[in-house]
């Protein structure tokens, strides 16, 4: 990447967004934050933030297109996630994940449209894959109204470059864990969930049999890919799947987690019937086409990771 690059991360105080600033920072890299939501004190991330927290909304044009005429390189992390909550508050949804995208594309348009743009979209697009691994050619699918959202704004992007240049890329993303996720609501972030229940000496609870797949990644690899798509060649337009590219079974998820915390309690439970009309069944990504033109792999594997995910929640979140 070049010096004189400008760098915003349009919903940088989520869980993606806190932790790409960090991984900027380690590189000497500076960037700003757009955000509808103050940084307090006691989040634990206010000690990393020394850059520029700008205020406002992406459900409010006018607020983007009075920022984004300053950078040249914007992550569009903004929104809310929850392919389950989407499904019974699907106009909040709509609200936030397709108008607030469509904000940001017509700023871009008005006021910056030769600004790179990064959006993380989601492996919930696909559905219920047909086979594994799942590469960026298999069917479109969603199951929940998140993910239709998702695939929507993808599209929204897509048709924005053709018809007015703007450079993007696409990523989607398989299921990213690690610090700095809120941990508020559940409906999401399902290995940091299981994490704080076990910390909390709180039963786990794995639906089904615990058989079904997942492909984790943990979040400093998903940012180290981020900065190098800041000024990667070739990939404007492009789609990416990104994940580790391997598959874990929920079962074996808890059972590493328990290595890490003896202590750790689970049972087996049914299906919630809002959780089983969104469940996929088994999901790994293919990321080979983001190895061919990027030349990023994920270096930290489920062990390592879980680790580092265990000590940042014993370090900065009290448990009575």
């Amino acid at each position: 990447m070049k010096k004189t690059d400008r760098i915003l991360l349009i919903g940088g105080l989520g869980f993606i967004g806190k932790n790409l600033y960090i991984e900027l920072k380690k590189r000497g890299i500076s960037a700003d934050i757009f955000s509808n939501t103050e940084l307090l004190s006691s989040d634990p991330f206010f000690s990393h933030f020394e850059g520029n927290l700008i205020l406002g909304d992406i459900r409010n044009i006018e607020d983007i297109k009075n920022v984004i005429r300053n950078y040249n390189v914007a992550f569009s992390l903004a929104g809310i996630s929850g392919a389950v909550s989407s499904n019974y508050c699907p106009y909040s949804d709509m609200d936030i994940n397709l108008k607030g995208h469509m904000n940001i594309l017509e700023a871009c348009r008005e006021k910056n449209s030769g600004i790179r743009l990064i959006f993380p979209s989601s492996r919930l697009v696909y559905g219920k894959p047909y086979s594994i691994p799942v590469n960026e050619n298999h069917p479109i699918q969603p199951e929940s109204i998140y993910a239709v959202h998702k695939l929507t704004v993808e599209n929204y992007y897509i048709l924005y470059r053709k018809l007015f240049n703007i450079d993007v890329i696409i990523l989607r993303i398989s299921n990213p864990y690690g610090p700095f996720q809120d941990l508020s609501v559940d409906n999401y972030g399902i290995i940091n969930m299981f994490i704080m229940k076990a910390i909390k000496r709180e039963t786990i609870q794995i639906f089904g049999d615990g058989h079904q797949q997942r492909d984790y990644l943990f979040i400093q690899d998903l940012g180290e890919l981020f900065i190098d798509l800041i000024s990667a060649q070739n990939v404007s337009g492009e789609v990416f799947n990104i994940g580790y590219g391997k598959g874990i079974s929920l079962i074996n998820s808890v059972l590493t987690i328990k290595q890490f915390i003896p202590e750790l309690t689970y049972e087996m439970v049914p299906w919630p019937e809002k959780f089983r009309k969104v469940e996929t069944g088994d999901y790994v990504s293919n990321i080979s086409k983001i190895e061919t033109f990027v030349g990023w792999k994920p270096t930290i594997n489920f062990e390592e990771g879980i680790s580092k995910t265990i000590r940042y929640y014993r370090e900065y979140i009290h448990v009575s």
